[in-house]
């Protein structure tokens, strides 16, 4: 989800082109460059989606038989997909500064605009009380899109700033069922201090700050589906890492839950950007460096990888039953069927967080204030 602020923003001064519809006729996928029988890494294939052995399908996971299929064409930068309750899919577009949803009719897949002009939003998240919630990347912000019956969407700010000041480079979001709000910040070369993960609730507020020096540019995030980890993917660094969430913005120590380096040469793979979260508790992860997503279970074990043709950002389940993985790439959205279910918090239910009062040293017990009462819905 990385790319420098400033060039984005002059990307942005250019009229957008708007997203078509792809071809029905998939491209093929490449196969992945890693030489057969090389230790600690995946096993090359014909197949776009494979095990770790490379034969074809990811058991229990994706067919045999599953291609990832471009669905839609002509974006300068996707990012950061989100479903609703219903499986519906939202997904930004950085540098033509639009937020999209995926729609559907009998012509095929679209792409129509709910929001222009986002200053650079690069992750969404939907609530358990179906709000969506966007990182605005050009300015640091956490807003709230209010959605309307006719689809468009205007942006309201939830989190303004960080004691009085505007910190840039927010990356990705993800929102807890009980209302919980993490966010990541890259930082900037000249402004280390601003790095790290942050954590507020949807009713807005002061954010506190972890900075995890362990970690060199915090980038996707999402919690597990029963809320008790956090995962932050590294994008200076082939690593994703899982933190114990030990109560409302409290984090325990952290681990490395797992490697990158297992998709070919660790000096070719970057980092990891997006990930999400499916039924089971696997974690999918999008590598741009390497046009693929790997999939670990929830033990860090790696279990399989879809290749793509081009560089993927981020990843989200969707559709009417949970069986749809919709991947954001560089210059369009891929849709991949999926056997298992994915998660994502818009399903899900329990009540508000309370909020502590300062930042909590790993493993150190706190007591946080009195409960915030969630803002109102959007549009009632």
């Amino acid at each position: 989800m990385f790319i420098a602020a400033s060039l984005l923003l002059a990307l942005s001064q250019s009229a957008p082109v708007p997203p078509t519809a792809a071809p029905a006729t998939p491209p093929a996928a490449p196969t992945p460059p890693a030489a057969p029988g090389v230790p600690g890494v995946m096993a090359p294939s014909a197949s776009p989606a494979a095990d770790i052995l490379g034969k074809p399908g990811i058991a229990g996971l994706v067919a045999s038989d599953a291609r990832p299929e471009l669905i839609i064409k002509g974006l300068q930068f996707g990012e950061g997909p989100a479903s609703d309750a219903y499986g519906e899919t939202y997904f930004c577009d950085i540098s033509a500064v639009r937020i999209y949803r995926i729609a559907r009719d009998t012509k095929g897949y679209r792409a129509d605009t709910v929001v222009e002009d986002t200053k650079g939003c690069s992750g969404l998240a939907f609530s358990r009380e179906g709000r969506l919630y966007a990182a605005q990347m050009y300015t640091g912000r956490i807003c709230e899109v209010m959605l309307s019956t006719d689809g468009k969407g205007e942006l309201r700010g939830v989190i303004e700033s960080y004691h009085g000041e505007l910190r840039a480079n927010v990356n990705d979001i993800a929102v807890g069922t009980d209302g919980g709000m993490w966010f990541t910040n890259m930082g900037e070369r000249r402004r280390p201090e601003r790095r790290g993960v942050y954590f507020s609730t949807t009713a807005g507020g002061e954010p506190l700050q972890f900075p995890v020096p362990e970690i060199d540019r915090p980038n996707g995030i999402r919690l597990s589906p029963d809320g008790k980890t956090l995962y932050v993917a590294d994008y200076g660094k082939p690593v994703v890492w899982a933190y114990p969430v030990e109560g409302p913005g409290k984090l325990g120590t952290g681990r490395v839950f797992a490697s990158l380096a297992i998709l070919n040469d660790p000096a070719r793979i970057t980092g990891g950007d997006g990930l999400t979260v499916d039924s089971m508790g696997n974690v999918w992860v999008a590598v741009p460096s390497a046009t693929a997503v790997v999939v670990f279970d929830p033990q860090g074990k790696p279990l399989g990888r879809v290749m793509f043709p081009e560089p993927v950002s981020n990843c989200a389940f969707g559709g009417a039953d949970g069986r749809t993985l919709y991947i954001t790439g560089r210059s369009g959205v891929f849709l991949l069927p999926t056997i298992v279910p994915g998660y994502w918090p818009a399903r899900g239910g329990s009540p508000t967080v309370q909020v502590p009062s300062a930042p909590v040293a790993p493993s150190a017990p706190s007591e946080p204030t009195k409960p915030v009462p969630p803002a109102a819905p959007a549009g009632k």
